[in-house]
């Protein structure tokens, strides 16, 4: 009579039996415990932030990058003269004096923002610089007093009497 092999499922403990001749039993080995997988709890990690690298460029402010480059060294932004005075309809204020673009001979026209206040911006005069200007109504008729005497970078509000 002839051993046929056949394939069963077995328990993994237990070897299965040669295909030829005859049947050995199988050592018992002694069943090692599964490994159980307890997991550790993981570590909580205090990641410190991460280092910016700052530049000259990175601490300046914007604002403060902005006025910079707006203004050249040794300008100012313009020198606003308003004058305050209802010249009625019909008329003019004009400023002279001695720095460009004023000049003592022809007045410059001030734009009228108000019914009694008269704007001219002025824009070369450097920061810092004195000049002295007096306005006039119609470009002929001066007002009282002496010149008005303004600095470059400032607002000049004055309040003439003609």
């Amino acid at each position: 009579m002839a051993v046929r092999s056949v394939k069963v499922k077995s328990d993994p403990a237990v070897a299965a039996a040669p295909s030829a001749g005859t049947a050995k039993p199988a050592k018992a080995s002694p069943a090692k415990p599964a490994k159980t997988n307890t997991a550790k709890p993981a570590k909580v990690s205090t990641a410190k932030p991460a280092k910016v690298s700052t530049t000259k460029a990175a601490k300046t402010s914007p604002a403060k990058a902005a006025k910079k480059q707006a203004k050249p060294a040794g300008r100012s932004g313009p020198t606003p003269i308003r004058v305050h005075y209802n010249v009625g309809m019909g008329n003019r204020i004009t400023v002279r004096g001695d720095a460009d673009p004023f000049r003592w001979d022809s007045g410059v026209d001030a734009q009228n923002s108000a019914a009694d206040v008269w704007e001219f911006q002025l824009e070369q005069v450097p920061a810092g610089a004195t000049f002295q200007f007096k306005p006039l109504i119609n470009d002929t008729t001066y007002s009282a007093g002496d010149n008005y005497v303004g600095t470059g970078g400032q607002t000049l509000d004055i309040y003439p009497a003609f």
